[in-house]
């Protein structure tokens, strides 16, 4: 079906392309302990603040537009705002600076509005969150600052899915719009859904084709980066083994604020 660590870079190439130049490599940045989040807001070496963070915000850009709202355009204006701030010449400085700024803005600004967000500064520091969190066994969200995307993904079969997904925003209370009682459904194919997900979509059935190939015998995944895809894989093994409900459970916590990580010992 649809599994977000099986993404490659060529999936959605304009994100890359915006910080082809000027961004870090999270990969370059994988023994350092960050969570993707933290990554993405590090300056490479030698980097100017000023690219940096003209660099994120296209980023921040191709993610509202692309998702249509994982990052909401009230947030959006708020981060313009901030791009004049005086930061540090330093992008490895000037980068979480800004970042922090923007925080403290949408937090202050949103709870002006009477939204009930939280505050996005403490939030990073007592309970940081990844650019992608896994929730077992289908279903992700994907927050930025306090608005983001959720994907749930149910398979019909081994070669077939149903694909939800859904835009996340705070409202003021007594403003907050009617809840949604049926599902837009649209074939996968349909230009109505945002640009990005209809990259995946297109995605998943070269993918399904390429594992069916006759010279494809299994596939290698990094060890350190690509933990997620195989904890994934055998925490589902168990459950099909039958495995004790307590033991599932403990290894079910490993995958949590695991997206970009290791491959763990799923049999505690």
């Amino acid at each position: 079906a649809f599994m977000e660590g099986y993404h490659v870079m060529q999936t959605h190439p304009q994100l890359y392309k915006a910080h082809s130049e000027n961004h870090v490599d999270h990969y370059e940045a994988a023994d350092s302990g960050k969570s993707s989040v933290e990554s993405s807001r590090m300056g490479i070496k030698g980097a100017k603040t000023k690219d940096e963070i003209a660099a994120q915000f296209e980023h921040f850009e191709l993610l509202s537009e692309g998702m249509a709202g994982m990052i909401h355009q009230k947030e959006l204006e708020i981060a313009r705002e901030c791009m004049d701030a005086d930061l540090p010449e330093d992008a490895a400085q000037g980068v979480p600076a800004w970042f922090g700024l923007i925080m403290q803005q949408v937090t202050e600004r949103l709870r002006a509005r009477g939204e009930p967000v939280p505050d996005l500064l403490k939030v990073a520091q007592s309970d940081p969150v990844n650019a992608v969190e896994f929730l077992f066994p289908h279903y992700f969200l994907l927050p930025i600052f306090t608005s983001m995307s959720a994907y749930r993904i149910r398979p019909l079969g081994p070669e077939s899915c149903f694909f939800e997904i859904w835009s996340l925003t705070m409202f003021p209370e007594g403003e907050e719009p009617d809840p949604v009682m049926e599902p837009i459904v649209l074939p996968f194919d349909s230009p109505e859904f945002p640009p990005i997900p209809r990259q995946d979509y297109s995605n998943i059935p070269i993918q399904q084709k390429g594992l069916h190939a006759r010279g494809f015998e299994y596939m290698r995944l990094s060890k350190n980066v690509e933990g997620l895809i195989s904890n994934y894989q055998r925490l589902i093994d168990g459950y099909l083994a039958g495995k004790p409900l307590e033991n599932l459970a403990k290894a079910n916590h490993k995958l949590g604020g695991n997206f970009d990580g290791p491959i763990e010992d799923m049999s505690a």
